[in-house]
């Protein structure tokens, strides 16, 4: 309902406006009424109505002194003014001061009066779905700068001197909680329903939400479900307090993604700072704090590595090709207990890179059980670490058993070597003649030999290869195109970006909104 302020010295006016029309009925409600000049400001200020029907002439301040005020104040006010008086030019400075029109009161009517309000709904209607815009845009460029500082710190001081002017950078005192979801890469590798893009968008929209009713929160999204939350203080808080709120702020939150999504996060806050700068350093430390919440439910041991090597990546391929359970099963156990974090949840960086590798053996041996898996989707953001063991232990006995009794025929020896070659070394300057001397064969040997099993060149097989890491990382990480192209072997930009889209029939940009996996 549109809120009115009637102000006029005149009570046979203000009477005869009350009674001139049903205001309820057609959807506005008289908040108020002022009988001068001041005590108009004083209820615009306290109650900041939608609507002021003006008198231009009143005692202590008349209705051009009280117009620019409002303007001077920046009030989010309309006004009509009314006047006795048929000269424009006595109203001219009010309408200079942005007044929007002056009705004669002589001239009023119920008709004349409906249409001036309607006009004036439909701008506040237009300008607020406007400010919401402008509000949303820069809840964006605030969002976008706070994930630049996590990663970089302070690298333009014009931007940062401007983005010191915003509600949630500006001088105070600050803390930020580090959130990751619950083995997310599991969860949105296995389950259709929850699109990796749309699920980070949508816990992003909640995070606004929540932290908008209680004024403070600004969150971003880092990767592999990692989410960071930075909350501003005024000095007058306390250390306690301001800590306090911040916990009591993520247990809403995370409580809400568990009743919305079915997904369990975990959460650390960091220490109150002062100095917007120390970021990436309080980031760092508040991460590492996270992954090192000693939670006991696993029985392995830990060390806290967040990547596998080549060489661990290459003996399980061997195993899959193999089709070597128990090899298989043991450098699994390897991996979990080099690199599980002492909260006993293994790295998701580690869990996608796992994944990828069963990605790569069922594109290379033409195996598709994502159905038979999404079986087991059930309870997987709740899975220990022991449990996500299991589960992917299941996952590549899945995919080993789909594997062609005579697959090692088809691919020979030769062809098996090179596609491990190219998988563990795709990001370096590879060419037919680099693997075919690894091979000691020729290379016209091997691009028979590549055509003949694989069905596609040594080089179509490479490009396709690295197109396919590409979009991984640009569903599964913040990084800049020019990086992710440099970091699968595209050393020209521009070349990658022509070159995806002739692959994939889309442009890096577009890759984002589309299903995971």
């Amino acid at each position: 309902m549109i809120s009115i302020l009637l102000a006029d010295d005149d009570v046979l006016t203000l009477n005869r406006l009350m009674g001139m029309l049903d205001w309820n009925a057609h959807g506005y409600e008289v908040i108020g009424q002022a009988h001068g000049g001041n005590e108009c400001l004083r209820l615009v200020q306290k109650c900041l109505p939608n609507i002021l029907i003006l008198d231009i002439d009143m005692p202590d301040k008349n209705g051009v002194e009280v117009t620019k005020e409002i303007y001077e104040r920046k009030l989010p006010v309309k006004i009509l003014i009314l006047s006795n008086y048929d000269t424009f030019s006595f109203v001219r400075d009010a309408l200079h001061y942005g007044a929007y029109d002056y009705l004669l009161k002589h001239q009023i009517s119920e008709t004349v009066l409906l249409t001036r309000l309607k006009e004036l709904s439909d701008l506040i209607e237009k300008e607020g779905t406007l400010n919401a815009h402008l509000s949303f845009f820069t809840t964006v460029a605030k969002r976008k700068y706070l994930n630049s500082l996590l990663r970089s710190g302070i690298t333009n001081q014009d931007e940062h001197a401007h983005m010191l002017t915003q509600k949630d950078f500006s001088c105070g005192s600050y803390c930020i909680a580090v959130m990751q979801i619950t083995n997310f890469i599991l969860v949105t590798h296995f389950s259709p329903d929850q699109n990796r893009k749309k699920l980070i968008d949508s816990i992003i929209t909640m995070a606004d939400n929540i932290f908008s009713s209680l004024d403070n929160g600004l969150i971003t999204y880092m990767e592999y479900g990692q989410f960071v939350v930075l909350f501003h203080y005024d000095d007058l808080a306390s250390t306690q307090e301001i800590w306090n709120q911040a916990v009591r702020s993520m247990n809403l939150f995370i409580s809400n993604i568990r009743k919305l999504y079915g997904l369990t996060s975990m959460y650390q806050t960091s220490d109150v700072f002062n100095e917007i700068g120390r970021l990436p350093e309080v980031y760092q430390k508040t991460k590492y704090l996270l992954e090192h919440k000693p939670i006991p439910q696993s029985s392995l041991t830990f060390s806290g590595q967040d990547s596998i090597s080549m060489e661990k990546e290459k003996k399980l391929m061997d195993a899959l090709i193999a089709r070597d359970e128990e090899q298989m099963e043991r450098i699994m156990n390897e991996i979990f207990q080099n690199h599980s974090l002492s909260s006993g949840e293994l790295p998701q960086k580690v869990i996608e890179q796992i994944l990828k590798i069963g990605i790569r053996f069922q594109q290379d041996y033409k195996i598709n059980i994502h159905e038979n898996m999404e079986m087991k989707k059930s309870g997987i953001a709740r899975m220990s670490d022991a449990e996500v063991y299991s589960f992917l232990v299941s996952y590549f006995k899945a995919i080993m058993k789909e594997m062609p009794e005579n697959s090692q025929e088809n691919y020979s020896l030769h062809i098996r070597k090179a596609l491990q070659y190219i998988h563990k070394n795709f990001a370096q300057d590879l060419s037919l003649s680099i693997v075919a001397e690894y091979l000691h064969i020729s290379p016209t040997h091997l691009s028979r030999l590549f055509s003949k099993e694989v069905g596609v060149s040594f080089i179509d097989y490479l490009v396709n290869y690295r197109i396919e890491c590409a979009r991984q990382l640009i569903r599964n990480t913040e990084l800049d195109l020019k990086t992710i192209a440099d970091r699968v072997g595209f050393h020209g930009y521009n070349y990658f970006l022509r070159t995806y889209k002739d692959k994939t029939g889309h442009t890096p940009s577009q890759e984002k909104g589309m299903d995971s996996y």
